[in-house]
């Protein structure tokens, strides 16, 4: 089975804390993507400020409330993969199921992603691309954590350590051991603090 796993955190500690436009961020982003996604695929979000009612719960797909954003870590992708191994646990996840994993404020801009998934899925550990998102430049240790796509049993194997000097980094370099097929364009749009930009590479 693929699930696509949506992270969200609506009370944020790292960047921006306007929450009127994160709000509109996750609306617009996470119903983009949920209209390009293909009906095979089970979608999940996961929102880390507690259990309550929230606009996340308007999408009429299940939502997971963890407190994992109460941790004090020194990079948001360790309180993310709390949360994403949480869902794993929670909704009872199989080691061979492939994970779809995507920032909530992000979203695709086309279905190529998915196809590739449901297309390759038998045939690769991990869909990925390798690229550094602050220099838009390819690097071979170096991954966009807003959109990929791995085995299970992989995710519940990873850690990072404790205050990881680049998330992206320790992913990519844990993943470079897997069998990759390595991306080339995500079509995915990102929204870095208050700004949006499209990864068209």
């Amino acid at each position: 089975m693929i699930y696509l796993i949506i992270t969200t955190c609506i009370h944020n500690k790292f960047g921006s804390t306007d929450s009127e436009k994160r709000k509109q961020h996750y609306i617009n982003s996470i119903k983009q993507t949920l209209s390009l996604l293909p009906s095979n695929i089970k979608p999940i979000i996961v929102e880390n400020n507690g259990l309550r009612q929230t606009y996340l719960d308007s999408f009429n797909i299940p939502v997971l409330y963890t407190n994992n954003n109460k941790n004090n870590y020194s990079n948001k992708g360790l309180n993310e993969l709390e949360d994403i191994k949480a869902v794993i646990k929670e909704y009872n996840i199989l080691d061979d199921d492939m994970v779809i994993k995507i920032t909530g404020r992000y979203h695709v801009m086309d279905n190529s992603f998915f196809n590739k998934i449901n297309l390759l899925e038998s045939s690769y550990d991990v869909f990925i691309k390798f690229f550094n998102v602050c220099t838009l430049k390819f690097l071979s240790y170096d991954c966009v954590l807003g959109l990929f796509a791995i085995k299970c049993k992989f995710l519940k194997q990873f850690n990072y350590s404790i205050n990881p000097a680049s998330a992206e980094v320790e992913f990519a370099s844990f993943v470079r051991n897997l069998n990759c097929c390595a991306i080339q364009n995500l079509g995915l749009r990102c929204c870095f603090a208050d700004d949006l930009r499209i990864l068209d590479v």
